[in-house]
């Protein structure tokens, strides 16, 4: 009779202890659901978004990651322009530490050439994300191009997406793209080839069109982190 009742106690123990872990698991996942991922689009091109952020592999790009939310851009990058990303997310000690790289919201880009890629597709892109030196278009937030010590023709392109402050190996809380993470069913605009002109920052202030405010398009309201020159 004792060896029963011990039996059963331990058999009640076991249970408690599944329902406790249960429960605990309830608990741990009910702030993924109210970070929920919303998307917001401000603009023809330029889409905002809150929560779900990630670090995940970019496909076609073994080795790399990004955040994300980062990934319909990079998918219209990389059929429109050819595109071979050689850097997204990393904590290499060559990159700013309070950059985008290390934050999964930066791309270091050079030619596909298996592809067709080439360094005139190239330039067309950083002239896309920065019409003007130093006055680059939403969402990106700094663009490391010709006139940039590391960067442009024959070395790399560097592009950086505006974001709200966070730290280094963690999600932004509001990250700013070209399309919405979900398919909004518009194919991107034809890009026009515009000249840039020589200076020896490279792009760090947004600059505004569209009627919006000083961001191009982003709320002037809106907390964003300060634009980081990077490699």
């Amino acid at each position: 009779m004792l060896k029963t009742m011990a039996r059963s106690t331990r058999r009640g123990a076991g249970w408690l202890v599944v329902l406790l872990a249960i429960a605990a698991g309830a608990i741990a996942a009910s702030p993924a659901t109210a970070s929920k991922m919303r998307s917001t689009k401000l603009d023809k091109h330029l889409c905002k978004t809150v929560h779900g952020g990630k670090f995940v592999p970019i496909p076609g790009f073994p080795g790399e990651k990004i955040d994300r939310r980062l990934i319909p851009d990079i998918r219209w990058m990389k059929h429109r322009f050819d595109i071979f990303i050689t850097d997204g997310y990393s904590s290499d000690p060559v990159h700013a530490t309070n950059g985008e790289h290390p934050i999964g919201l930066a791309t270091d880009i050079v030619p596909n050439r298996a592809k067709g890629g080439n360094w005139r597709k190239i330039g067309h892109l950083a002239h896309l994300a920065e019409p003007r030196q130093n006055a680059p278009i939403a969402p990106w937030r700094w663009v490391g191009w010709n006139g940039d010590a590391g960067h442009g023709r024959g070395n790399h392109l560097h592009l950086s997406w505006m974001h709200s402050p966070t730290r280094p190996h963690h999600p932004a809380r509001v990250v700013y793209t070209r399309s919405c993470p979900a398919p909004v069913g518009s194919a991107p605009a034809r890009h026009r080839h515009r000249r840039r002109s020589a200076g020896p920052t490279g792009g760090t202030r947004p600059s505004g069109h569209g009627g919006f405010g000083p961001n191009g398009g982003v709320p002037s309201n809106a907390k964003l982190a300060p634009a980081v020159r990077d490699f």
